[in-house]
C-alpha cells in the first residue's frame, strides 16, 4: 500500500508543473551518476583483466625461490622429486641477473634470464613473438631472445636478426671489478624480439640457462629459482607437495603472490574511483531532497486526508522514504540501461580507440562485472534513504499542522 502511494506520487500530475521538472532532472541526475559509474569501473575491470592477462602469461604458475639470498643449489635427486609430483605440467631451472649488453657503442643493464628448453610450456612468450623464433641456443652457441625496448636501445636494426651482442657480467671471483676488461664477456646472437609490455620490454632478455650459469660463474646445481607450469585445478596440491619437498627455506608462490602488490594496487585504484564518483553522485542527489521537500509542500492535503483515515506519521514517512527510492531507483535503471548498452557496442564494436600504439590492444577495454551493479544499486539505495529521510520528516510532522 504505502509503494502504491509512493508510485501514484511519483506519476502523478501536480499543481506547479515546475515540481514535475525537478523530480525528473533528480531522476537523470541519478541516471548520469549510475551510467558514468558503471562504465569506469567497466573500463578498469577491462585494463585490469588485460594486465592480468599479460602477467599470466609473462609469470609461471608456481616459482621456487630462497628466502635468503639470490642462488641457491639444486641436486638431481630434489629435482627429479620435484618433477614426479603429481599435477606438474612442465618445470625448467631458471637463472637470473643483471648484465651489460654492448653493440656498436650503444649499451644497456639488461636482466638476462636463463631457461631450459620446457620454458615454453611454462611462459608464453611465444605468443607476444613479434619477429624472429624462440630459440635459447645451446650452452656453446648460446642466442637471446629480447625484449623490444632492449632492441631499441642497443640501436639494432628491427628488420634484421642474428646481429652479435657483446655481454658483460661480474664475475664472482671476489676480486674488485675496476674496469670492464675484467668482466666475465661473451658474444651473443639475437634470434627473436617480444613485446608483451614496456615493464617486461626494457629489460628481460631470454636465453640458456646452461650459458647463463656460465656467464655468472654458477656451478651446474646452482639456480635463481624453479618455475613451473601445473595442470588446471591442481595448483594447491602441487605448492603444498612442493613446500614438503623444498623445505622451510624457500618460498613457494602462484602467480598471484609473485605480484601480490600489483594487485592490490588495481583492486584499490578501482574502489577510489568508485569512492570519488559516489562522493559526485551524492552531491547530485541534492536534487533529490529539493524536489521531495517540494512534493511533501504540495501533498500537505493529502497529508491530512490519510491521517484522518487512520495512518499514522510511521506511514506517511514510509510513504515519502519509499517515494525517495522509487525516484533514485528509476534513475538507476536508465543510467545502468544506457551504461549497459554503451559497454556492449564497445566490447563488440571497438569505437573508442586508444591513443598511441605502444600498447597490447588499440581500444579501451571493457569489462562489466555483477559486483559492480550490485554495489552501485546499495549505493543508490543509501542515496535515496539519505535523501529522502529529511523530506519524509517533514511530511510526517505535517500531521500537526491545521489544514487550510
Amino acid at each position: 500500500m504505502h509503494l502504491l502511494f509512493a508510485w501514484r506520487y511519483f506519476r502523478g500530475k501536480y499543481a506547479f508543473q515546475a515540481i514535475q521538472i525537478i523530480a525528473w532532472v533528480s531522476v537523470f541526475a541519478i541516471a548520469i551518476g549510475t551510467a558514468a559509474l558503471i562504465t569506469i569501473l567497466s573500463v578498469s575491470n577491462g585494463f585490469t583483466s588485460v594486465v592480468k592477462s599479460l602477467y599470466a602469461d609473462f609469470y609461471a604458475d608456481v616459482r621456487i625461490s630462497p628466502k635468503q639470498g639470490k642462488f641457491f643449489s639444486i641436486h638431481d635427486a630434489q629435482y627429479n622429486q620435484l618433477k614426479n609430483v603429481k599435477g606438474i605440467k612442465a618445470i625448467s631451472k631458471v637463472v637470473e641477473n643483471r648484465a651489460l649488453l654492448v653493440k656498436d657503442g650503444f649499451q644497456t643493464v639488461a636482466l638476462v634470464k636463463g631457461v631450459e628448453n620446457a620454458y615454453g610450456n611454462i611462459n608464453q612468450i611465444s605468443k607476444y613473438l613479434k619477429r624472429g623464433e624462440c630459440a635459447i641456443g645451446t650452452e656453446q652457441t648460446p642466442m637471446f631472445i629480447m625484449g623490444i625496448g632492449i632492441e631499441q636501445k642497443l640501436g639494432l636494426m628491427q628488420h634484421l636478426l642474428g646481429d652479435t651482442i657483446q655481454v658483460y657480467a661480474v664475475n664472482r671471483s671476489g676480486k674488485a671489478v675496476t674496469q670492464i676488461g675484467q668482466l666475465n664477456t661473451l658474444n651473443v646472437q639475437e634470434s627473436g624480439a617480444f613485446s608483451v609490455q614496456q615493464e617486461f620490454d626494457d629489460q628481460y632478455v631470454f636465453t640458456n640457462a646452461a650459458f647463463a650459469q656460465y656467464l655468472f660463474d654458477l656451478k651446474p646445481e646452482e639456480v635463481t629459482a624453479i618455475e613451473i607450469a601445473v595442470n588446471k585445478g591442481s595448483e594447491d596440491m602441487v605448492i603444498k607437495q612442493v613446500e614438503e619437498i623444498m623445505g622451510a627455506g624457500f618460498w613457494v608462490r602462484n602467480k598471484y603472490q609473485q605480484n601480490i602488490d600489483l594487485y592490490r594496487i588495481m583492486q584499490v585504484e578501482k574502489w577510489i574511483i568508485f569512492c570519488i564518483l559516489a562522493l559526485i553522485m551524492m552531491v547530485a542527489s541534492f536534487n533529490l531532497v529539493g524536489a521531495l521537500t517540494m512534493l511533501v509542500l504540495e501533498k500537505q492535503k493529502d497529508i491530512h486526508v490519510l491521517n484522518a483515515m487512520g495512518a499514522t506519521q510511521w506511514d506517511i514517512q514510509k510513504i515519502f522514504l519509499l517515494l525517495s527510492g522509487v525516484m533514485a531507483l528509476m534513475g538507476a535503471l536508465i543510467g545502468g540501461g544506457l551504461a549497459s548498452l554503451f559497454c556492449w557496442l564497445q566490447y563488440k564494436y571497438h569505437f573508442i580507440k586508444l591513443g598511441g600504439s605502444s600498447f597490447i590492444i588499440d581500444y579501451y577495454p571493457i569489462q562489466p562485472m555483477v559486483i559492480d551493479y550490485f554495489a552501485i544499486m546499495l549505493l543508490v539505495i543509501i542515496i535515496a534513504l539519505l535523501a529522502g529521510w529529511i523530506p519524509s520528516r517533514k511530511a510526517a510532522a505535517k500531521i500537526y499542522e491545521r489544514v487550510v
